[in-house]
C-alpha cells in the first residue's frame, strides 16, 4: 500500500469504520512505514483533542427561527406546475412535438435528395445494337409484370 493511499484510511481507521481486509493491509503499511506511523500518532491526538472539547449549546431563539421558516416556506402556495404536477406533462409534450418536427424535416429533407420517379425506359433492342438477344428486360413490362 501506498502512503497517499494509507493517509486516506487513516481516518476511517480511527472511526472504526474499515473494511477489516483493508485494515489488515493498512497495519501492515504501518508497520514498515515510519511516516505514517507518526501521521497515525498525530492523527490520534486531534481526534483527542477534538473530542475533549465541550458541545456549543446553541440558543433556544436559533432553533425556534429555523423551525419558523420551515413551516412559512411549507405553507406558501405552491406554483401552478408543482400543484398540478405538470411537469410529466410538459416534457411528454415537448417529447411528441420534436417527433412530429423530426418527422416533417426528414421528410421534406428525402424528398429533395431523391427526386420524383421519372419514366427511364428504353428500348432493349436499341441497348444492344438491335441483335434481337433475349434478355431479362425483354419479358418484363413497364408496370413490372412480367409477360410470358
Amino acid at each position: 500500500m501506498r502512503c497517499s493511499k494509507a493517509k486516506r484510511y487513516l481516518e476511517k481507521y480511527l472511526d472504526g469504520e474499515l473494511d477489516p481486509h483493508l485494515q489488515a493491509k493498512l497495519n501492515a503499511h504501518l508497520d514498515v512505514c515510519a511516516q505514517c506511523k507518526s501521521w497515525l500518532v498525530d492523527a490520534k491526538k486531534l481526534q483527542l483533542m477534538l473530542t475533549a472539547l465541550p458541545m456549543a449549546d446553541f440558543p433556544s431563539w436559533v432553533h425556534n427561527q429555523i423551525m419558523d421558516k420551515v413551516h412559512r416556506l411549507d405553507s406558501q402556495n405552491p406554483g401552478f406546475f408543482r400543484r398540478y404536477k405538470l411537469a410529466p406533462v410538459t416534457a411528454m409534450l415537448t417529447i411528441a412535438l420534436s417527433l412530429l418536427i423530426g418527422i416533417k424535416v426528414g421528410t421534406v429533407s428525402y424528398k429533395n435528395i431523391v427526386p420524383e420517379k421519372q419514366d427511364y425506359t428504353i428500348s432493349t433492342s436499341v441497348a444492344y445494337g438491335g441483335f434481337g438477344e433475349n434478355t431479362i428486360l425483354d419479358y418484363v413490362s413497364e408496370n413490372g409484370e412480367q409477360d410470358e
